[in-house]
């Protein structure tokens, strides 16, 4: 996942969902996967809070482990 995430050179964000088998991600993650989609895609800036900022609200979710965040 590390050196997947790692070439790619655009705008990226990481998370795995502790408990969630590789399957499960599409139905957990949703909420991310949205707000991820109408920030990149309609510059929603209340979306842009869940992955940026001075506290994105994925590194705070205790739900979530491995965060990475490469979107500046």
């Amino acid at each position: 996942m590390i050196e997947m995430y790692n070439k790619i050179p655009s705008l990226k964000a990481m998370a795995r969902r502790i408990g969630a088998e590789h399957g499960q991600m599409l139905y957990s993650a949703d909420g991310y996967v949205t707000a991820w989609f109408m920030w990149q895609l309609q510059g929603d800036e209340e979306a842009r809070k869940a992955f940026n900022g001075d506290n994105p609200e994925i590194r705070n979710n205790k739900l979530y482990q491995d965060v990475q965040l490469s979107v500046e």
